[in-house]
């Protein structure tokens, strides 16, 4: 049973390996956060610039199917043609795609934000005024070249009649595409805060299980260092067997991941490697039995999930004698596991339960059940699962 946890030590006999400290997870996440938003790729130019020509292609179509539907009630001196109507909108909304870029830069500059409203406000207005003569020039000039009817006609009395009644609704334009900045922007914060507030929420709860994980029984430690030094001198390679499996079962708690999911039958091998040290310390005093369904041993479970209550209904028993029984089977989609001790007069110790309540309420929130069974023969913890299949893991891993 050695080699239920071999394949950690092939990472830490050539050089130790730090202690791994739970609390530099939180510490380091925005950093990382931050590396991986910089190797994200941007997204493309040409994109940006296709959805900026839909979006104004789907104005164009609006202006001009309200032009031409409503504008000889409204004014009947502009109506025209459903042809020219729409040639109008799209000559008017191709420039104000051309320009979107420019104007969506400015409106995030100048952005009028609580303390600096005065500094940011006229700039803004002045800046849409910019832009908007700018559209209405470009406009005059584009229908100049395409219309011969427009040659005829002086450039600045042209200009000065578009200005009068369509200026104001160029200056609206201008205001709307900045708030439509805004408006994506701070989506755009909103879902970052979100993403950042899930991922700490992960950090958290993964801190929370490592550090669960790192609870192991003191005096389980203690007391099979204790037992080492007599067995050398009487039995030394019962005592380097100890050792051996003390050490693998130490890799086993502190270097697996809290979230890792194993085959209950990799489960029930560090059990069985925790079990070997305690029987050679307790000899006779321990007694083990297995009653496990064979289409539950490969159900997913998380690693080393059985250590703590097994660990309890071993110290329940230890001074009399512990008899500790260990059952899994299958139920309709849940994996049922128990975890049974002779009745003593001293009680499976609570601790051992609420570890591994925690534990489990962390990994499968509302999903798991743990309880308590008090017969006239034996205590039971019980858990229940939800049952799913076990991650395969490569034959070198479980290799003795």
């Amino acid at each position: 049973m050695q080699g239920a946890a071999v394949e950690r030590r092939v990472e830490i006999d050539g050089a130790p390996q730090p202690r791994r400290n739970p609390a530099p997870a939180i510490a380091t996440a925005r950093s990382r956060r931050d590396a991986a938003r910089a190797a994200r790729p941007p997204t493309g130019r040409w994109q940006g610039a296709l959805e900026i020509a839909l979006v104004w292609s789907g104005v164009a179509f609006f202006v001009a199917t309200q032009r031409y539907l409503r504008g000889p009630s409204l004014q009947p001196r502009l109506a025209l043609p459903w042809g020219m109507a729409l040639a109008a909108s799209f000559v008017a909304a191709s420039i104000w795609a051309v320009m979107t870029p420019a104007v969506m830069r400015v409106a995030r500059r100048l952005r009028p934000r609580r303390g600096r409203i005065l500094r940011t406000v006229p700039p803004l207005l002045a800046a849409g005024i910019a832009a908007a003569l700018v559209h209405l020039v470009a406009t005059n000039l584009f229908w100049q070249l395409a219309d011969a009817a427009e040659r005829s006609r002086e450039f600045f009395a042209t200009f000065m009649a578009t200005l009068s009644f369509g200026g104001a609704a160029r200056l609206a334009t201008f205001f709307g595409i900045a708030g439509v900045t805004w408006g994506i922007d701070d989506f755009h914060t909103y879902r970052e805060k979100e993403l950042q507030a899930s991922e700490l929420e992960r950090e958290l709860v993964g801190t929370q299980l490592e550090a669960l994980k790192l609870r192991l029984d003191p005096p389980f430690l203690f007391n099979a260092l204790a037992a080492i030094p007599p067995l050398i001198r009487t039995e030394p390679q019962a005592a380097a067997r100890t050792v051996v499996q003390l050490g693998d079962l130490l890799r086993l708690a502190l270097y697996n991941e809290a979230t890792e999911l194993v085959p209950l039958r990799k489960e029930l091998e560090y059990i069985r490697l925790y079990l070997q040290i305690e029987q050679t310390r307790l000899k006779d005093r321990l007694a083990v039995s297995f009653e496990i369904e064979e289409e539950a041993l490969d159900a997913a479970v998380p690693s080393l999930l059985l250590l703590p209550l097994v660990e309890g209904a071993i110290a329940s028993g230890r001074s009399a004698g512990a008899r500790v029984g260990i059952l899994a089977h299958l139920e309709p989609d849940t994996l049922r596991l128990e975890v049974r001790a002779a009745r003593t007069p001293a009680p499976i110790d609570d601790a051992f339960v609420q570890k591994t309540k925690l534990r489990l309420d962390l990994l499968y929130p509302g999903l798991h059940a743990v309880g308590l069974s008090d017969r006239p023969e034996y205590r039971a913890v019980l858990v229940t699962l939800p049952l799913a299949a076990a991650p395969a893991i490569l034959p070198a891993e479980g290799a003795a």
